[in-house]
């Protein structure tokens, strides 16, 4: 009869074998699951990059005719940007009224963006911020108040351009689009690191693309629709 000492020798190997199997089967699993995690992330990078051509390309005769260009946020792979310089959106000097070239700019250029980002191109976009910035004269609270009331200038009029040419496209953009001052506080410097006045008085318009994860949200059917209700026979 084996002892309880040989019955434990006997079944070590055993259970050594066992373990070397699941632990075989974790790596692979780990392996496996990195592979897609990559192939998920390098799809997800190459639809973006898409959308990013797509918004261009429908933009960018517009853009080239103004003389504005449309890049790439560094701070957001989401996002991008198109700068207008003070020159081409100007305001009274400390004051948020709109000169009236300002305002033929608007009118040009606000009822073109409405109808391309809430037509072909709504499935691709989130969100449009209307940014404003100053020069670095003037405090801080004052700047920032300033560049507020000028990009919610900025926001009305082009609206109310939007509602006179492109009406269908009015409630969509209107939904999309926020305004918001930034004051001083992105400030743009020049090759001897002295604040650029001129380029830094701007407005921003930040056009946010729709993240992956929102865009299986907008196809997947809602909660409650005749797709999620269970169907019940006529009597």
């Amino acid at each position: 009869m084996s002892s309880p000492m040989d019955q434990d020798n006997t079944s070590s190997p055993t259970t050594g074998g066992v373990i070397d199997l699941m632990t075989s089967l974790a790596m692979i699993f780990i392996l496996l699951f990195a592979a897609f995690i990559t192939q998920t992330s390098s799809e997800a990078q190459s639809q973006l990059q898409e959308h990013k051509e797509n918004v261009q390309t429908a933009l960018r005769d517009h853009l080239k005719r103004l003389g504005l260009t449309l890049d790439s946020d560094p701070q957001d792979p989401l996002t991008l940007l198109i700068v207008v310089p003070d020159n081409k959106l100007t305001f009274e000097f400390g004051q948020s009224m709109l000169s009236l070239d300002a305002i033929r700019f608007l009118q040009e250029a606000m009822p073109f963006y409405a109808a391309v980002l809430c037509g072909p191109l709504r499935d691709k976009i989130d969100s449009l911020a209307i940014q404003g910035h100053t020069d670095d004269r003037g405090d801080d609270a004052y700047n920032l108040k300033l560049s507020q009331e000028r990009s919610l200038a900025v926001m009305v009029k082009g609206l109310e351009a939007i509602e006179a040419q492109e009406p269908s496209a009015y409630q969509c953009f209107q939904a999309m689009t926020s305004a918001s001052g930034r004051g001083r506080q992105d400030l743009i410097y020049d090759s001897g690191h002295m604040v650029n006045r001129e380029k830094s008085r701007r407005v921003i318009f930040k056009i946010r693309l729709r993240s992956t994860e929102q865009r299986h949200m907008a196809k997947a059917p809602p909660t409650g629709s005749t797709l999620d209700s269970p169907i019940y026979p006529l009597l």
